[in-house]
């Protein structure tokens, strides 16, 4: 957690600054109320009413300094958190989209509320009233050897005793702490699940198991949540069990003293306030330690999502010109041993149009998926302009995917037709026009806000833009999966008229619907199925011959 205390290493330095002021005025409060007392009660009151105004003074400035400690610990506290969420953040935009899809969105956002939090609360948090603690046990415990070397020692002694609990107990406190929360990010993964699902639970009536699932997740979470506190809670108990006690005995041996002569009344008062500043920091000192040990494996895990490198498995090169693709002899297996691509051979020039169709899990998304980079080939070569997809360099800036489900954000339209890349309101508007969008065409339009997922528009809207953000990009290859896909006949019928009219871009389309425009648009018709004996997925061209 070093780098993002580093940073904020001025605001720490000023927030310890007052912290020492706070503190070396809080002794001079203790030492002024001795001489108050005593001398109060040898009718001094002359001197009794300055010393007064003098303490009132004191006290004033302690609140002060002490204000002035909390701002700059809250700064630093903001600063240090926010630069970790920053950072976790930058971790997943490095992951490749294949990683993503691969992992929980619940464990993810557990990790960003949860670990964030408590990584950020048990050690950010704390840093700086660990130094402020630390500082009033020095300087109390050098105010009490000035004042009697006697009780400094039987002070510093007994008090200390309550360090050792958390160490005692560290490898509990781990475990339950652990345990804890992997626990809530499970229920936190089940409740998106559940969430994203919510029309189906609501269709199919599941609302009352849906709920008993829930209260078993959320019980599951409650005992381990407890679990770990109860072991913090054993360790305050001892901890405030020990530091009692030895405060017991130093009270009583400094009232010895007071009976035989070593100490008067002010200087008891004095030794009675400075035991008090002393007890309360070491206490909270065992409390600071034991919050940082327990929550270091949850931190250590946090650091290394953060510090997961970006896959880079090869250098990246530029693809040279023209940007035609070739797939040769292609082989591809998933990891759970299903076979999708067999000896697959065709080649598509720049701008040519390529329909992809077939039934489901036949291979359409998997040949997409290994156009976009996503994944290595068992056997055979895929190249664009007569380099590996795997290593080409900014794969991402030559080509553009519409997925069948494509995303909105909610921001304004323009946001979300341009992506915040730097694309002028005409041409937005004229594709806009292009797409029968013409509610929009307008810079009116463009700056209506759109909701989160497009949930203010209707389905035929939300797929027009959609292709709208995709067309403006200008990408030299372009994949659309499903366009016709839960949209109006009216409106397919304007999408597959824009599709086959396209010109100057090299086009990829996965269909299982058909277009009378599409007859003559595409010089290539990849029928991807099953072959006769049922064993391997076919690749077949437009002419019904293999691939």
């Amino acid at each position: 957690m070093k780098r993002y205390i580093r940073p904020q290493v001025g605001l720490l330095v000023l927030a310890v600054l007052f912290s020492l002021l706070s503190g070396g005025s809080a002794i001079l409060v203790q030492f002024t109320k001795g001489s108050l007392l005593d001398q109060a009660l040898a009718g001094l009151s002359n001197d009794t009413i300055r010393y007064i105004i003098l303490l009132l003074g004191i006290i004033f400035f302690e609140i002060f300094c002490y204000h002035l400690f909390n701002r700059f610990r809250g700064r630093y506290f903001v600063c240090a958190k926010s630069q970790l969420r920053e950072d976790f953040f930058a971790a997943q935009l490095r992951k490749t989209p294949p990683q993503m899809m691969g992992e929980k969105q619940g464990d993810i956002l557990a990790a960003y509320i949860d670990q964030i939090d408590l990584a950020s609360n048990s050690y950010l948090l704390n840093l700086p009233l660990l130094f402020d603690v630390i500082l009033k046990i020095i300087l109390v415990s050098s105010a009490l050897f000035w004042l009697d070397v006697r009780v400094a020692v039987l002070t510093v002694l007994l008090l200390t005793t309550p360090l050792y609990v958390p160490k005692l107990i560290e490898g509990r406190l781990q475990k339950a702490q652990k345990a804890s929360t992997t626990a809530f990010q499970e229920h936190l993964g089940k409740i998106t699940e559940w969430l994203g699902g919510f029309e189906l639970i609501k269709n199919y009536g599941a609302e009352r198991p849906i709920r008993d699932l829930f209260l078993k997740s959320n019980r599951q979470v409650r005992e381990k949540d407890y679990a770990m506190r109860k072991m913090s809670y054993v360790s305050r108990s001892l901890s405030a069990l020990l530091s009692y006690l030895s405060h017991f005995i130093i009270l009583a041996y400094s009232a010895w003293l007071v009976l035989e002569g070593s100490f008067t009344a002010g200087s008891f008062l004095i030794a009675v306030g400075m035991i008090d500043q002393l007890s309360y920091p070491i206490i909270s000192i065992s409390l600071y330690l034991q919050e940082m040990t327990a929550s270091r494996p949850v931190i250590n895990k946090l650091l290394a999502e953060i510090d997961a490198p970006a896959e880079e498995n090869t250098p990246k090169s530029d693809p040279g010109k023209p940007l035609d693709i070739s797939f040769d002899n292609i082989y591809f297996t998933y990891p759970s041993g299903k076979s999708i691509l067999n000896n697959l051979n065709f080649y598509v020039a720049v701008g040519e149009k390529c329909l992809i169709t077939g039934p489901s899990g036949g291979g359409k998304t998997t040949l997409i998926n290994l156009l976009m980079g996503y994944y290595a080939l068992n056997q055979g070569s895929l190249t664009l302009g007569g380099i590996e997809a795997t290593n080409v360099r900014n794969l991402n800036g030559l080509i553009t995917i519409m997925r069948q489900d494509p995303s909105l954000f909610n921001d304004t339209l323009r946001n979300n037709l341009s992506l915040y890349q730097n694309i002028q309101d005409d041409d937005m508007i004229k594709m806009l026009k292009n797409l029968n969008l013409h509610d929009f065409a307008n810079p009116v339009g463009l700056d209506s806000l759109i909701q989160e997922g497009g949930s203010n528009l209707s389905g035929g809207e939300r797929k027009r833009i959609c292709l709208a953000r995709t067309l403006l990009r200008g990408s030299p290859i372009v994949i659309l999966d499903e366009p016709l896909a839960n949209v109006d006949p009216e409106t397919a019928v304007q999408i597959a008229r824009l599709i086959a009219s396209l010109e100057g871009v090299t086009l990829f389309v996965i269909s299982h619907q058909q277009s009378p425009d599409w007859a003559n648009a595409f010089e290539h018709h990849l029928i991807v199925g099953t072959n006769s004996s049922g064993a391997t997925p076919d690749i077949m061209d437009i002419h019904g011959e293999m691939a």
